[in-house]
C-alpha cells in the first residue's frame, strides 16, 4: 500500500500541520490537514471523529511530563495553560484530555 503525502508546513505558533508522527496513520486519518502541537508527539492518543473537522487529541498529563524534562512542575503547568492549551489557532486546534483517574489521584477523590 502506497503512503500518501502529508502537508508538513510549520507555523510560528508551535502548532503545525500533521507531520511524521501521523504519517504512519495517514490511511486512518485520511487527507485531513490536522494540526499538531510541536514537541508533544509522544503524548498523542488519538483523533476525534464526529461533527466538524477531525483534530488530534493529546494526553494532558503526558504533555506535562514532557515539559517537566526542562522545567519545574509549576512552570510546566503555567506553560501548558498559557502557551499550549491557550493557543487557539482555529477549528483544527488540537485538544488535550485529562483522564478521570489522574484527576481523582491528584485531588484524592478516587476510590
Amino acid at each position: 500500500m502506497a503512503k500518501k503525502k502529508v502537508n508538513k508546513k510549520v507555523k510560528k505558533t508551535g502548532i503545525c500541520l500533521v507531520r511524521k508522527v501521523l504519517d504512519n496513520y495517514v490511511d486512518i486519518v485520511g487527507d485531513e490537514e490536522m494540526l499538531v502541537a510541536d514537541g508533544f508527539d509522544e503524548a498523542i492518543i488519538g483523533v476525534t471523529y464526529g461533527y466538524g473537522d477531525q483534530v488530534v487529541v493529546y494526553d494532558w498529563d503526558a504533555c506535562i511530563e514532557i515539559l517537566r524534562k526542562d522545567m519545574s512542575h509549576e512552570d510546566a503547568l503555567e506553560h501548558m495553560g498559557y502557551n499550549v492549551t491557550g493557543a487557539y489557532v482555529g477549528e483544527r486546534t488540537p485538544q488535550f484530555v485529562r483522564f478521570i483517574d489522574s484527576i481523582q489521584d491528584e485531588y484524592g477523590t478516587g476510590k
